[in-house]
């Protein structure tokens, strides 16, 4: 029998470490119901955890208590953390930060970590849509849980999300209202200089939704960098649509009507390694030197 694993994670940043109990009350009285049980650590150990919702009904979320800091390392074989979790994503999350002048300061403050967290076996497949959906009701039971005084922050980990808990009372009635699925919840968008013209601009996260991660090389010179923002958002939600995904080999067409090489790639540029699409403009200006082999492209 295949063994569950956390599939999708959501972390509350904590000033201290909260207890079941403060938990199981703090959701019961907001309306969602949840219930202790028991679990045993690998080693034999018993712990107390939290599910959400009626046995059966809806999805099945987990809440369980960190007693330390977020880890800057993250061992491979532990699930404690979930699928697409890595070393150092607490840290990247700050550094690619933009909005958040404080966010720094709340991680530095926290001292525990909450989990919420969806677990799946191998033979629970679900498309994209139902991804998103789940992913949803997992940043729903965040921001009850954020409504505690000693909560400091939101991390989404597989998408190195980091956010002040209001952030999630704007963009989950904003999604609802529009019907555009909250990417910026779970994945986030990261802009890096090449040299001095060139950027890679690229998304992380959209694996916990089954689509894959972006990667846009272009001259900044050329490209408005809030239209390739908005490109790679529309390039991923395209892909809910397995019909009308990006196809490898193909040009693609971007913002402003410009044109990209597109290649799947099993190698992202820049930490952590992951698969990517690769989408390569079409500039008349030339590519930095010293990239490697695989990101050059002959147009004679």
């Amino acid at each position: 029998m295949a063994i569950a694993t956390p599939t999708q994670t959501v972390a509350l940043l904590t000033k201290r470490c909260l207890t079941m109990d403060e938990l199981e009350s703090h959701l019961n009285n907001n309306g969602i119901k949840c219930y202790q049980e028991d679990g045993i650590e690998s080693d034999g150990t018993l712990y107390k955890f939290l599910r959400t919702g009626l046995r059966g009904q809806g999805p099945d979320l987990w809440i369980n208590v960190h007693h330390a800091r977020w880890p800057e390392v993250i061992e491979p074989h532990i699930g404690t953390w979930g699928d697409h979790t890595f070393t150092d994503g607490l840290k990247r999350a700050v550094q690619f930060q933009v909005n958040w002048k404080d966010a720094a300061k709340a991680v530095q403050e926290h001292q525990a970590v909450v989990l919420v967290q969806r677990f799946q076996s191998p033979a629970d497949l679900c498309s994209p849509t139902e991804q998103m959906a789940i992913a949803v009701e997992l940043a729903r039971v965040s921001l009850a849980i954020g409504a505690m005084p000693e909560v400091v922050a939101y991390f989404c980990p597989g998408g190195e999300v980091l956010l002040p808990i209001a952030m999630l009372d704007e963009i989950l009635p904003a999604s609802k209202l529009t019907g555009i699925p909250p990417l910026d919840l779970f994945t986030n968008l990261r802009l890096s200089w090449l040299d001095d013209r060139w950027v890679i601009f690229e998304t992380i996260g959209n694996a916990q939704l089954g689509l894959p991660d972006f990667e846009v090389y272009a001259d900044s010179q050329q490209h408005d960098l809030n239209e390739i923002a908005a490109w790679l958002r529309r390039w991923s939600l395209q892909h809910f649509q397995a019909e009308k995904a990006l196809q490898d080999g193909s040009v693609a067409s971007g913002p402003g009507g410009a044109s990209f090489d597109v290649i799947y790639a099993k190698d992202a540029l820049l930490a952590p390694k992951r698969l990517v699409i690769r989408l390569i403009a079409q500039d008349e200006a030339k590519m930095p030197g010293g990239l490697p082999a695989r990101l050059r492209i002959d147009r004679a």
